[in-house]
């Protein structure tokens, strides 16, 4: 089973919109999410674990639970429209891994800003 062109122009879409202006997630925490999404074998599964981690984070920053609670909100989207579990769980894995792609990218800009 694979993501067609339009479905991965649309799930890279959210992950820009999640990121924007947003103080996130470790990046090693996203990745881990997309990982989860692809060894899970149900999206309850996966729910289960990432509202897990979003009321055991230890961030006292706002920003970061807005972002958390925001993506979960996304990905309950996915589910809501995408009926099989695997094309689901597919499509959150690739969110995931899409926004590692552009959270690493955005550190290293500003990284370069900073110097």
């Amino acid at each position: 089973m694979k993501l067609n062109a339009q479905e991965k122009t649309e799930l890279i879409k959210i992950a820009s919109e999640l990121l924007q202006n947003r103080n996130t997630s470790p990046n090693a925490q996203i990745r881990k999410y997309a990982s989860l999404a692809m060894q899970a074998d149900c999206y309850d599964e996966f729910e289960n674990y990432m509202k897990y981690q979003i009321g055991r984070s230890s961030s006292d920053e706002s920003d970061e639970l807005q972002f958390l609670d925001q993506t979960l909100k996304k990905v309950m989207e996915i589910k809501s429209a995408e009926s099989n579990d695997s094309k689901c769980l597919l499509k959150i894995a690739y969110l995931f891994g899409v926004m590692a792609r552009e959270k690493q990218y955005k550190e290293k800009i500003e990284k370069n800003k900073n110097r």
